[in-house]
């Protein structure tokens, strides 16, 4: 049973720019979401179950297990007692150099370097979180259009 979710900070930077890359991108980071919005919120949930793990697992660092969230990524993390450690979301090929590079990796939990997401039914937070991102994403978009942009975009439709 997982009791608290941790995403590391080199996780949750790489997930928002998925959010904000958009086509492909956006979508696996809203698999990745949907992921740890179910295990955050569900008590009786098993990890495994909540989506496909990879057919082959991991050996390179103990008690891995990568998600396939198709379309050629995957989301590593690390089961650490009654805890859930989400530490890497890539292609396939980047999950792969980055379980090279890692290694045999020890992860010990530090606080200041992990969002922690205690597993209840009250885990909104998370959700909060996510809808803040659409919001953030919408004003970058905005501040990038301007009028000469607009024409171009409505030119044909006043014609």
């Amino acid at each position: 049973m997982i009791n608290y979710i941790y995403l590391d900070t080199k996780f949750e930077t790489r997930l928002n720019e998925f959010r904000r890359q958009g086509g492909t991108s956006s979508a696996v980071a809203k698999k990745a979401d949907e992921i740890i919005k179910k295990l955050s919120c569900n008590k009786d949930i098993n990890y495994t179950e909540i989506r496909r793990l990879t057919k082959k697992g991991e050996q390179r660092i103990k008690n891995c297990r990568k998600y396939d969230l198709g379309k050629g990524y995957r989301m590593i993390c690390i089961k650490d007692g009654n805890n859930l450690i989400f530490l890497y979301i890539g292609t396939h090929d980047e999950c792969s150099r980055w379980l090279e590079r890692n290694k045999d990796l020890k992860y010990e939990l530090d606080n200041a370097t992990c969002l922690v997401i205690p597993k209840s039914s009250k885990a909104a937070y998370y959700v909060n979180e996510e809808i803040n991102y659409a919001e953030e994403y919408e004003k970058q978009l905005l501040e990038k259009i301007d009028d000469r942009i607009l024409r171009k975009i409505f030119c044909g439709l006043c014609k």
